[in-house]
């Protein structure tokens, strides 16, 4: 799913954002104000928002949602440490996906994306099927192979963990950041290696090409 974060707090918004692409869903954005999220919906329309009550700005979370639902039909999940009646009612009112009372652990989160996947009518995600085919490749995340037709395919460890990520993330395209943090961890890393491994991986693939999404990232596409 295609998700937005409105929130206030960078190191909330850090968690939710992490927990949401360990899961395998896109981030369209990350804002601590309305009209920052409101201005990002020309561009991408997410299916659901994270909302903040509190937020910096003359708009509030809840006006913000309020103008998320009326004006582009996009729900939200609101993220509170507030637990008054009379907010809480208000929230009510705009029929939210769900309530995520601060603080919360990322089981609390990814009980809330399923919740929101279930009300929205989502199938389910790559991540969460056990094989991807894409062409004549199939990946198991079970056994962590990749397979052409019915032969394995070898690649590096490091090669391997790069096509993992862009299986499980079909139909998005993956920022160099979340390359490099998946693959190298926390350890500094030049972006001339990343392009360097994405090159050769991109040699040993038939029938598949990563392709490049100018200033954004990767995805993974089937070619003739």
């Amino acid at each position: 799913m295609n998700i937005i974060i409105v929130e206030d707090d960078a190191l909330i918004a850090y968690q939710i954002e992490s927990c949401i692409k360990s899961l395998g869903h896109a981030l369209l954005g990350t804002f601590d104000n309305a009209q920052s999220a409101l201005e990002s919906i020309t561009d991408n329309k997410p299916d659901f928002a994270f909302m903040d009550i509190e937020i910096n700005g003359p708009i509030d979370g809840i006006q913000c949602a309020t103008l998320l639902k009326n004006r582009f039909d996009i729900p939200s999940i609101f993220v509170t440490s507030h637990d008054g009646s009379e907010i809480i009612d208000e929230a009510t009112r705009l029929e939210p996906l769900n309530f995520l009372p601060k603080p919360f652990t990322d089981k609390n989160i990814e009980a809330a994306v399923s919740l929101a996947k279930i009300k929205l009518g989502k199938p389910p995600s790559p991540q969460e099927r056990s094989v991807i085919q894409l062409g004549s490749y199939s990946f198991n995340f079970e056994h962590n192979t990749l397979k052409y037709k019915d032969t394995l395919f070898k690649l590096s460890p490091k090669e391997l963990k790069l096509v993992a990520m862009l299986f499980k993330n079909l139909g998005n395209t993956l920022s160099n950041e979340a390359i490099q943090q998946e693959i190298w961890g926390d350890k500094p890393v030049s972006s001339a290696a990343c392009r360097k491994l994405i090159s050769r991986t991109n040699e040993n693939l038939q029938g598949l090409a990563i392709r490049s999404s100018k200033g954004v990232g990767y995805y993974l596409q089937e070619i003739s």
